[in-house]
């Protein structure tokens, strides 16, 4: 059975059982979350096709998918479209008015992620049954089975990894191709974040393709041709408004400080912030932080930047926040691990166009000197500032 088929398949059982069975990822719904979790509910559908199915449940709006033109092109070449898919609204409607309750497989996050279903965890009508994870363990569901977290380039290999070598089962080409996407994107390309875990999967998944090409190594046209073609995608911001590519790849997390419940919103993004003053005025960057704090609640919203600087090829990051409460205000200073300073790129036309941003409502930008840092670090670093009294 494809996934396709698959996914046909199972979507319209969601709706008949008391006990809504889903695997789901993490709230930025990247290409690693959403094929980690495809993957695991069609693996286990394979292991286990006498049993109710797990569905693969998309941790955002459907509306938002569009914003993500790195999966539709993968999926799409898959036959896989929205309408296969279970997305973090249709949940509330498959939920409302009953008294259903949610058996839940967590993969790329090992904490549950998004209102909706902290809210049904906080109504006892949910349970974690499984977690699949390459983040920091944050010691939560410690009953799960599986309960795999452990350093990784990408999640969708230790996924792959799990079913195949501890409980058996073979991939299909069609999936060996589909797990190529996220473990090239996460990885660049085999170059970058590289574990055991990855170099175990890819090999695996040459020996499946084996059939369809000659070359396997990274010359190969297959694999260099699909992370050209993915990375393109991923990175095309055409058409999209500021908050697009602020909700376009977002976390948001609760923190608890000596005083009280914070709320921070991250969003990671391909871009630098020069491409971004270039490209929105001032007060659009004020407005949309303003509306993304309002919408979602945040004390403080975190922006980090990795982008590569076409005149000299040097990768860089850059680490932004806004917040209206003067309480937050020295985030950045106790942010020693990121080693921050103001050699910001785009020099005096990107600082002159933060301050015109300060005018509506405060944001500092800051370089990032320590470019081993992505947000996967970056959270906790934030979470320790808060968690430890040191902004209050």
């Amino acid at each position: 059975m494809s996934v396709k088929a698959f996914l046909e398949k199972a979507r319209p059982l969601a709706a008949g059982s008391q006990i809504l069975k889903f695997v789901t990822g993490n709230q930025s719904a990247d290409m690693d979350s959403v094929v980690s979790a495809i993957i695991y509910a069609f693996f286990y559908n394979k292991h286990f096709p006498d049993k109710v199915p797990y569905l693969p449940l998309i941790n955002i709006p459907q509306d938002e998918l569009r914003l993500r033109r790195d999966i539709e092109l993968l999926l799409n070449s898959h036959g896989i479209s929205a309408k296969h898919l279970v997305f973090i609204d249709d949940l509330k409607r498959l939920l409302e008015g009953t008294s259903k309750v949610l058996d839940l497989v967590l993969v790329d996050h090992c904490n549950l992620q998004g209102q909706e279903l902290i809210a049904l965890n906080k109504a006892n009508r949910l349970k974690v049954t499984g977690i699949i994870d390459h983040h920091a363990d944050e010691g939560a569901f410690l009953d799960a089975n599986p309960r795999i977290i452990q350093s990784n380039g990408s999640c969708s290999a230790l996924v792959y990894n799990y079913w195949t070598n501890e409980q058996g089962e073979s991939a299909p080409t069609e999936v060996a191709k589909l797990l190529l996407g996220p473990l090239l994107i996460d990885t660049s390309n085999m170059t970058q974040k590289v574990e055991e875990g990855d170099i175990k999967a890819f090999s695996s998944y040459k020996k499946v393709l084996e059939g369809e090409v000659q070359a396997l190594g990274v010359e190969n046209d297959l694999i260099n041709g699909l992370y050209k073609q993915l990375k393109s995608a991923k990175k095309d911001l055409n058409g999209y408004s500021f908050y697009d590519i602020l909700r376009k790849d977002y976390k948001q997390f609760a923190f608890t400080s000596p005083t009280g419940t914070v709320n921070v919103g991250f969003s990671s993004l391909g871009k630098s912030i020069k491409w971004i003053t270039n490209n929105f005025t001032a007060a659009e960057i004020a407005s949309t932080l303003d509306t993304m704090c309002h919408n979602f609640g945040l004390d403080i919203i975190v922006i980090t930047t990795s982008y590569t600087k076409k005149e000299n090829d040097e990768y860089t990051r850059e680490f932004c926040f806004s917040t209206t409460g003067t309480r937050f205000a020295p985030l950045a200073s106790f942010a020693d691990a990121l080693v921050l300073n103001d050699d910001i790129y785009g020099g005096a036309s990107v600082k002159e166009k933060v301050l015109l941003v300060n005018k509506h409502r405060p944001f500092e930008v800051y370089n990032q000197v320590n470019i081993k840092a992505s947000r996967k670090q970056v959270v906790p670093v934030v979470k320790d500032i808060i968690e430890g009294g040191k902004l209050n």
